[in-house]
């Protein structure tokens, strides 16, 4: 054999034994030959899937590919991954092209709000939404009549339209927002496995577009003097309050996911004083569930700042909308 085409050898760490230098495992011990830079390229990995950087976290497994034998456990199971991924992306990319067929053709007098509105204006022409959304208009209106609850109901909307808009772009599907009259409304995830962080930020994106709903009504409020604005505000508030309760499948439940032990104990000791400071009966809710959820070991055990960031400044910016919409919070009657 020529000196060109002789196969250079390695001895392998495990055994010892003499292998090729281009082989991927040792045909003694079958131990692979890249272990060590296996096991960096997972840790990178499953680091890139907690911070929901699928992209990445694809990239790092392909790589990994390329250093596994094709007939291992370990092959079958990182085709399998990038198989999930792409089908994701695929979802996601049939539900965004959906959306725009379905905002198609409604017509010119709209044509001004398509800019920075046209996010917000496309669960309108989801069917399923218009028709549950006028339903609760409904049930809101024969209670509590018609200005309460077209403040109410558009309200819940936008709140449901920060889930959708965080659940896009992690890549995920994302239905339109569905109302239950009287109740609410709701986004569906379709069973989706979520890492922490983006289960995290998809919790809080509704109360964070809750809150500039009901920022923009105490606005209206104060610039007016009309107390119906003041209602709206109060009540969009509280219920963005009620979201950050960290229990069952409420927006503050998923928002805590991805904090530490310590980082729920700073959520704690700021809503316990908060609640003191304004009474604000919500506030109580939510310090009891975050005192449950101390114990419940579900914590990470790295530090996610800006979810703590986040959670903290919507229940300042929630509380102080309550308190300073509270003069007009009587519930209007029709």
């Amino acid at each position: 054999m020529s000196p060109a085409r002789e196969q250079r050898l390695a001895a392998c760490p495990a055994c010892e034994a003499a292998i090729p230098e281009s082989a991927l495992s040792c045909p003694n011990c079958l131990r692979l030959v890249h272990a060590a830079e296996l096991e960096d390229l997972a840790q990178h990995a499953r680091a890139a899937w907690h911070a929901g950087n699928f992209a990445a976290e694809r990239a790092l497994w392909e790589q990994s590919l390329t250093r596994l034998p094709e007939d291992t456990v370990q092959h079958r199971s990182i085709q399998a991954r990038i198989a999930a991924i792409d089908q994701q992306a695929a979802s996601a990319q049939a539900s965004s092209t959906g959306w725009k067929k379905a905002s198609m053709g409604i017509g010119p007098l709209l044509a001004l709000l398509l800019t920075k509105g046209k996010f917000l204006l496309l669960g309108l022409t989801k069917m399923g939404t218009l028709l549950t959304m006028l339903a609760s208009l409904g049930v809101y209106w024969s209670m509590y009549g018609w200005a309460f609850a077209v403040g109410l109901v558009v309200s819940i909307y936008i709140h449901e339209m920060g889930h959708v808009g965080a659940i896009r772009r992690y890549g995920f599907p994302a239905s339109a927002p569905m109302f239950i009259p009287g109740l609410g409304a709701f986004i569906q995830l379709r069973g989706l496995r979520l890492p922490p962080i983006p289960e995290a930020r998809i919790g809080l994106a509704g109360p964070i577009y809750g809150f500039g709903a009901a920022l923009v009504a105490l606005g209206v409020y104060f610039a007016t003097h009309l107390s119906i604005w003041g209602v709206i505000a109060h009540f969009g508030a509280v219920i963005n309050l009620f979201n950050l309760i960290p229990v069952w499948q409420l927006d503050g439940s998923r928002g805590l996911r991805s904090l530490t032990r310590s980082q729920r104990g700073l959520v704690l000791a700021a809503t316990a004083a908060l609640w003191y400071f304004t009474s604000t009966p919500m506030l109580l809710l939510i310090a009891m569930g975050c005192t449950y959820r101390m114990f419940t070991k579900d914590w990470q055990t790295k530090p996610d700042n800006q979810g703590l960031a986040q959670f903290l400044l919507l229940l300042v910016a929630l509380s102080a909308i309550a308190v300073l919409s509270a003069g007009a919070a009587a519930l209007p009657t029709r």
